[in-house]
Parts: structure tokens; C-alpha cells; sequence
């Protein structure tokens, strides 16, 4: 099992609005407890669902209002938090645009006083930090338009699983691989 101390945050990019908005309440609530308790086994505390792709504004409002009326969320600034099992906190970014995300957080940040810390801290809220395992369910070919900020630092685990199909079992595989690498941050082999 990787430790606490180095997979605190697990990011998972999986499906498009469209195909959350399609996924009824109960799909979702078990879909939210597999992810934190697969995580947990891993050892993280947080995990972050981002879209893979966009869906209509109203979409997104019924998305948004299916995870806090029937799955126990909260809003939090542009996401919605969910207290997952044994500890895991569960993050749900309904922006499909990762450039997007980057301009929300620049802007609540305020010009002047930008830094990369600041700005990482801001996408990745309420997580204490960035994602250091990133699990892309779909082609290693395509990187997500989702994900731009989220890449600079993580390992990332491409799986070729739709949405409709995630389990705990996907998530525990990338968590395996995580585990067997060896982090450089960008550096390379000497």
C-alpha cells in the first residue's frame, strides 16, 4: 500500500457531463462511497472528479443539484464536496474546461498577487495540495481539454474504462501502478 505521505490526493478524470447528468442519484452515491473507499485502501484522503468532456449549462445545474439535494453534497466556490466513508473527502468539479478552472482561480486570487502556490492552492481546494495521482478513464492518445493545471506534477494512469463501468477495481489498479513508480517531478534518469 502506498503511504499517506505520498498519495494524499488522487484526481480522477472520468466521463463527460453529459454522462453524469444520465447517471441517476443512487448510481452516483455509490459510484461517490466506491471512489473514497478505494482511495482510502490507497491511502489518500481526498479525490477530486473532474469531467473528461462538457455538457449544457443545464446539465450542469442538474447535476449540481442531484449531488447536493439526493448525495449528501455541499457546495463549495464552483464544486461540490462530498464526505465520503472512512475519512475521504470526495471533490466534484463540474468545469470540463481546464483552462477555465485556471481562469476562476486566477480571478479569485486577484492579478497582483498571483504566485504558482497561490494559484495551485485555489484549483485544488478544499484539498490541502495538488493531486499527485491523476486516473484518466479513456485513450492515453487524448489528454482531457478537463485537466491543463492538474498534469504539471502528477503520475498519471491511463485506464481504458467508460464511465459507466468505473469501480473500485480501476481505481485500486492506477493506485497499484502509482505505487511502483519511481516520482522524478520532470527530473530524468542520471
Amino acid at each position: 500500500m502506498v503511504s499517506r505521505s505520498t498519495l494524499p490526493h488522487i484526481l480522477v478524470c472520468a466521463g463527460t457531463v453529459a454522462e453524469w447528468t444520465a447517471t441517476d442519484a443512487e448510481k452516483w452515491k455509490k459510484r461517490l462511497v466506491l471512489l473514497a473507499q478505494a482511495a482510502q485502501r490507497g491511502g489518500a484522503e481526498w479525490v477530486t472528479l473532474v469531467p473528461y468532456g462538457p455538457g449544457a449549462v443545464s446539465q450542469v445545474e442538474h447535476l449540481r443539484a442531484t449531488l447536493c439535494d439526493q448525495c449528501g453534497g455541499e457546495p463549495y466556490a464552483d464544486r461540490i464536496i462530498v464526505l465520503g466513508e472512512h475519512g475521504v473527502t470526495v471533490i466534484v468539479d463540474l468545469c470540463a474546461d481546464g483552462q477555465e478552472r485556471i481562469a476562476r482561480a486566477a480571478s479569485k486570487i486577484g492579478a497582483s498577487h498571483i504566485t504558482e502556490q497561490r494559484l495551485a492552492a485555489t484549483i485544488s481546494a478544499p484539498a490541502p495540495g495538488e493531486p499527485d495521482l491523476v486516473v484518466v478513464l479513456g485513450s492515453a492518445v487524448d489528454i482531457p481539454p478537463s485537466l491543463v493545471w492538474e498534469l504539471a506534477y502528477a503520475e498519471i494512469v491511463f485506464l481504458d474504462a467508460p464511465w459507466s463501468g468505473l469501480d473500485a477495481e480501476h481505481l485500486e489498479m492506477a493506485i497499484d501502478d502509482f505505487a511502483r513508480r519511481d516520482r522524478r517531478f520532470g527530473g530524468i534518469d542520471s
